[in-house]
């Protein structure tokens, strides 16, 4: 995945829940060389808590919803990406996209220099 590499860097991370037993999820995050963890909802307590089942088509039974969530660190859902269809799940840019816009919320998203101009007073430099 090309996102892991800036997940070492930028202060957020993934977390990937599938319907598969616990055995095979472990060897679905060893199969795409994962670094972030993989859970397994085998029982799918969480699809059916979030409601993300479609029930309308009982001949397939229950057909559960790919679905992104994108979280700030409060734990606030921001983004959600609706993987229906593959072109509804989020594209590499758009969870960093994500991030950017969830990150520039924060108070030090921006720099700003400690120090004044050349002549100003500087607190910093005993001025």
């Amino acid at each position: 995945m090309h996102l892991q590499p800036d997940l070492a860097v930028s202060y957020y991370s993934i977390v990937t829940v599938t319907t598969e037993p616990r055995l095979e999820t472990v060897e679905m995050r060893h199969g795409v060389a994962a670094l972030w963890p993989f859970l397994s909802d085998h029982e799918r307590h969480l699809l059916n808590e979030l409601e993300l089942v479609d029930e309308s088509e009982h001949r397939f039974g229950p057909v559960f919803i790919p679905t992104t969530f994108v979280l700030d660190g409060d734990r606030i859902i921001r983004n959600v990406y609706n993987g229906w269809w593959f072109v509804g799940r989020p594209t590499v840019e758009e969870i960093r996209q994500d991030m950017r816009n969830i990150f520039s919320k924060r108070d030090d998203w921006e720099y700003r220099k400690q120090w004044k101009t050349p002549g100003e007073s500087n607190k910093y430099m005993g001025g």
